[in-house]
């Protein structure tokens, strides 16, 4: 396995080193093939989250198809200008050299995808790093074995194997992985693990992006129209049977706003899946049976008051959005994150006590606010730290391509989406071409011997920039221009 894999990365490096996605058109036709894949494989994709999630056929295309294809059209559209040195204000005595931030691409990239979104979570980093320049090296999750299948048998029918080479396995092969040195990594996934990924990645200095998770608090203001909060929470909250990182982990409000916001959450619940949430057609099912251990233990273990019980059955995978409300800050659904259709409700004195809560603990990937107080919403931004912060909805921020996807502390490190993906990807280097002429100026202002005016003039130059220098500099560099140009006029002359 280790031979294997080292011989896949050398691969990848010489790919890298061979400038196979060095320019425009390169990667411009890579970025075309994906969205080949996206529009030739849709049928073959959906089949594949059905197997795998018994994902609804809605969110497998919106999930895991189109908003993918989104964003490669995006990148598609303004990769060229992506490309392009950026020049930057430079000093006085720089103004006629060319000082510019050029892009590079990092190298090999390292990208490790989830099991919940196994096609939107590989694609969506997956442009960046190929809009950026990269080779990757794909780790598909085992867990969600159609989708690492699908991916094995038809992605290089688009895409190069050398520049895009995919390795499977479980944990043993991450673990191999982890071991070599990459350029950059990309991990998507639990916090423990990513912990894991940074300490190996540290062992070579390399660059990372954490795509983590957390608890996602939403806080439901008594000025919130209640029947609104409750569709918006219920229709995330069962997005995937809650298996996304930014869903709804749990619910903060008042006691008197929880007893009215009960009701509608019912009432949504029972209008979106009907009665028996097993026969719906737009509900998804546990990963597997460790998951739905997990998620069983802690609906057994709770002290919260039942609101609505879902069912469980094992032999489907199947477990009913749960709700439970007076839940104490000690109770098992408030431990870890919850990852499935578990949803408690804490209830506070008041807004302020809520806005404790949530500090007291990690920074979370995602915090939400329903309120129709605009005062409200502003405390709730000003008073919280989180990786995205969204009011009166979820989830839909990331359809916004210029609004960054990432997190903060434990629920994660860098971010991406849009621009800022092939920024992620991408080493902004530092690029300044000089001229060898008017040397003269160098030796009237730069070289020893110095004297105070001589002094004064070189700080003027070079640590002043053009937005607020003297207009006396400004006089001075013209005729200092002047007599170095003249000087060299006579000297040619005689």
């Amino acid at each position: 396995m280790e031979e294997s894999i080292e011989k896949t990365l050398q691969a990848a490096r010489q790919s890298f080193r061979a400038g196979r996605l060095s320019t425009y058109e390169q990667r411009y036709h890579c970025l075309q093939q994906i969205d080949k894949f996206l529009v030739e494989q849709e049928g073959a994709i959906l089949a594949a989250v059905k197997k795998d999630l018994r994902k609804p056929v809605n969110e497998g295309l919106i999930g895991e198809v189109y908003g993918a294809r989104a964003e490669v059209c995006y990148a598609m559209k303004n990769l060229k200008s992506w490309m392009k040195s950026k020049p930057v204000p430079k000093q006085l005595a720089l103004f006629t050299d060319k000082a510019t931030i050029q892009p590079q691409p990092y190298g090999v990239v390292l990208l490790i995808v989830p099991w919940n979104y196994p096609f939107y979570l590989l694609f969506m980093p997956l442009i960046g790093a190929i809009a950026a320049g990269n080779c990757v090296v794909i780790k598909p999750s085992e867990m969600s074995q159609a989708s690492e299948q699908l991916v094995k048998q038809e992605f290089h029918n688009y895409l190069p194997e050398d520049c895009f080479p995919i390795v499977s396995g479980g944990v043993p092969v991450v673990t191999c992985l982890l071991e070599k040195r990459f350029d950059y990594i990309f991990y998507t996934g639990s916090t423990p693990v990513g912990k894991l990924v940074m300490k190996a990645a540290a062992n070579f200095l390399t660059p990372v992006t954490l795509e983590l998770g957390g608890k996602c608090p939403t806080w439901v203001d008594a000025s919130s129209d209640m029947g609104v909060a409750a569709n918006r929470i219920i229709a995330n909250k069962c997005l995937n049977a809650g298996q996304a990182c930014i869903s709804h982990d749990y619910i903060l409000c008042t006691r008197e706003t929880q007893e009215k916001l009960i009701p509608e959450m019912q009432r949504a619940l029972e209008q979106f899946y009907g009665k028996d949430m097993q026969g719906s057609a737009d509900f998804a099912r546990i990963i597997n049976e460790r998951h739905f251990q997990r998620l069983q233990a802690m609906n057994d273990t709770t002290k919260g008051r039942v609101i609505v019980k879902g069912n469980s059955d094992k032999e489907d995978l199947f477990i009913g959005l749960s709700i439970y409300a007076d839940v104490g800050p000690d109770d098992s659904t408030l431990q870890d994150e919850i990852f499935g259709p578990i949803l408690p409700i804490v209830t506070v004195k008041n807004f302020q006590e809520g806005l404790d809560f949530i500090n007291a603990r990690e920074k979370p990937l995602a915090a939400y606010v329903f309120a129709q107080d605009k005062s409200v919403i502003a405390e709730f931004e000003r008073g919280t730290t989180s990786g995205a912060m969204v009011a009166n909805d979820s989830t839909i921020n990331m359809a916004v391509h210029a609004l960054p996807f990432g997190g903060v502390g434990e629920s994660g490190i860098g971010a991406y989406h849009g621009k800022l993906s092939f920024d992620t990807f991408t080493h902004k280097r530092a690029v300044l071409i000089r001229d060898q002429g008017m040397d003269k100026v160098n030796v009237a202002l730069r070289y020893p011997p110095f004297a105070p005016h001589k002094t004064k003039r070189l700080l003027q130059l070079f640590f002043t920039t053009n937005s607020n220098t003297d207009p006396k500099v400004y006089l001075f560099i013209v005729l200092a221009v002047i007599v170095a140009v003249a000087a060299a006029v006579f000297t040619q002359w005689k």
